[in-house]
C-alpha cells in the first residue's frame, strides 16, 4: 500500500513541476494568458480580440475562415504554421501576434523559425516561449554580447524571448528579453 500511495504523490508532483509533456499541451494555458493580456492591453480600442490554436493549419486559411480576406490583400502567401495566433479586429484593420511555444530550451534554429514567419506575415509583436528559457547560444547572442537588434523583424516590431512560470502560468520576467 505505501509503494501505491508514493507513486500517486509522485504522479501529482511530477504534473506540478514538470510542466508539459509535450508542446501542445502548452496551447489552453498560453492562449488563456495571451487573451487575458491582450485584452488588457487593447480591448478598449479593438472590436474583437480572439486567440486560436493555429498550429495545425496555414495561417491564411484562418484568415479566410475568420473572413479577414480584406485586411490582407497577400493572405494567400501566408503558408506558415505558428503555434498560436492572437487577432486583434478594429474597423480599419485586424493585427496580428504570434506564439511559437517549445518544451524545449529555446534556440537560435526557434528564433529563426519565428523571424521567418514573423517577416512574412508582420504582426504587431511575436513571442517565442518555453518553460525552459533560452539555452546557452541564445541567451549569450541576447544577454553576453546585448545583439537584441537581431530580434526587430521590421522596425519597431520585435520578437519577445520568454521563460514561461507553469506554477504561476505568466511570465518569468527576470528571465525573459521583453
Amino acid at each position: 500500500m505505501a509503494l501505491k500511495q508514493f507513486a500517486n504523490v509522485w504522479a501529482v508532483t511530477y504534473k506540478k513541476t514538470n510542466m508539459y509533456k509535450n508542446e501542445i499541451e502548452m496551447y489552453p494555458d498560453i492562449i488563456s494568458w495571451l487573451t487575458t493580456d491582450l485584452n488588457q492591453k487593447f480591448g478598449k480600442k479593438a472590436k474583437n480580440i480572439q486567440v486560436l490554436d493555429t498550429h495545425d493549419s496555414d495561417l491564411s486559411n484562418f484568415i479566410m475562415k475568420l473572413n479577414y480576406q480584406k485586411f490582407f490583400p497577400e493572405f494567400t502567401t501566408f503558408q506558415i504554421r505558428q503555434d498560436i495566433t492572437g487577432f486583434i479586429e478594429y474597423s480599419d484593420r485586424v493585427d496580428l501576434v504570434f506564439v511559437e511555444c517549445k518544451n524545449t530550451t529555446l534556440s537560435l534554429i526557434n528564433l529563426s523559425q519565428l523571424i521567418g514567419y514573423s517577416s512574412i506575415a508582420l504582426p504587431i509583436y511575436a513571442i517565442l516561449l518555453s518553460p525552459q528559457g533560452m539555452g546557452t547560444t541564445l541567451t549569450k547572442l541576447l544577454q553576453t554580447y546585448n545583439r537584441k537588434d537581431v530580434l526587430e523583424f521590421k522596425p519597431n516590431r520585435m520578437i519577445q524571448v520568454i521563460k514561461w512560470d507553469y506554477k504561476k502560468q505568466d511570465i518569468d520576467h527576470m528571465n525573459s528579453v521583453l
